[in-house]
């Protein structure tokens, strides 16, 4: 009995075992994966409408923010966000505010909606933003008096 190694059989059985967990392993992989892209394009829309709104106070002027869904793109000022084809964008400006909490309606996957950021800081509208069909990934200007941007 040789003491030095590992038989040819233990090697199998290790590579067997590891091949199973992997097996398990990979979906879950590939689910959160997918899961932290989503959410990443839900901070980068959110990130450029708190920049739109910065530019319109720093250089005092106003600032248009315009998402089109069916292009995957925020514009504002000069500058063009672009977001991954296979993640689903829809918009709202259809926002009952005299409910508690506000609820949107109206949802477009494919009509522009935008709203201009003047250099007080105020949103000429609301705007909704849903990422992915998922309603617990919407980027809100609620307030139009702040144009705060906000994730819910």
């Amino acid at each position: 009995m040789n003491k030095k190694g590992f038989t040819l059989i233990e090697l199998i059985i290790v590579i067997a075992l590891m091949a199973i967990l992997m097996a398990f392993a990979a979906p879950s992989m590939i689910q959160w994966r997918e899961s932290a892209q989503v959410k990443e394009v839900a901070r980068d829309i959110l990130g450029g409408l708190r920049q739109a709104r910065s530019i319109a106070i720093t250089n005092n002027q106003n600032v248009t923010a315009t998402i089109d869904p069916d292009g995957h793109t925020l514009t504002f000022g000069t500058r063009t966000l672009s977001f991954p084809s296979r993640i689903l964008l829809q918009a709202t400006t259809n926002i009952d505010t005299s409910a508690n909490p506000p609820t949107a309606s109206g949802w477009s996957g494919s009509d522009d909606k935008s709203t201009e950021f003047r250099p007080q800081g105020s949103a000429t509208n609301s705007l909704w933003i849903r990422v992915n069909n998922d309603d617990r990934l919407i980027v809100k200007i609620t307030s139009t008096a702040s144009g705060l941007a906000k994730i819910d």
